[in-house]
């Protein structure tokens, strides 16, 4: 049976205030890669890569760079679309795609509007709107004409399972 190759160890992690501690050590004091190594307790290679990058741009560590894709929908357009949230906040996103394409020519799928609103924390909200024919006195008078009978004299039935 063939053995399963070891999994990679996760890389150590060491701070700003840790690799500036390296660069004082190796500039001001005169110490080797390798001294400094045993005295702080690192792998020789990471010290001789904050060494490097010192050398390049003059800080211990590179700015990260954002990975992926730029955002679709410009700072602008987030915010236009949380004011509009904001005026009416029952919107569907088919609406809220309608304005950011008319007022700023952003085209995006509502999959998008759905993650950005995801991102900024913002809930997505059942809207319960009453039946147009509801009439609170005919539920109420119901309610009243029902009530004088004992549960078990009552039968429901579902409209939507009877076959005509």
């Amino acid at each position: 049976m063939a053995r399963r190759k070891r999994a990679a160890p996760l890389r150590q992690l060491y701070s700003r205030d840790l690799k500036r501690r390296v660069i004082h050590l190796s500039q001001t004091l005169g110490m080797s890669s390798t001294q400094i190594s045993v005295l702080l307790d690192m792998p020789l290679r990471v010290v001789q890569r904050v060494r490097q990058v010192w050398n390049e741009i003059g800080e211990v560590v590179r700015d990260r760079t954002r990975a992926g894709r730029s955002p679709l929908m410009t700072r602008g357009a987030v915010d236009m679309m949380l004011g509009l949230l904001e005026h009416s906040p029952d919107l569907y996103l088919d609406e809220i795609q309608d304005q950011l394409s008319i007022l700023h020519g952003v085209e995006v799928s509502l999959c998008t509007i759905s993650r950005t609103l995801k991102r900024l924390g913002m809930t997505s909200k059942k809207l319960s709107k009453p039946a147009a024919e509801r009439c609170e006195a005919s539920r109420r008078n119901y309610g009243f004409e029902v009530g004088q009978y004992p549960p078990e004299y009552l039968v429901t039935a579902d409209e939507a399972a009877v076959n005509l």
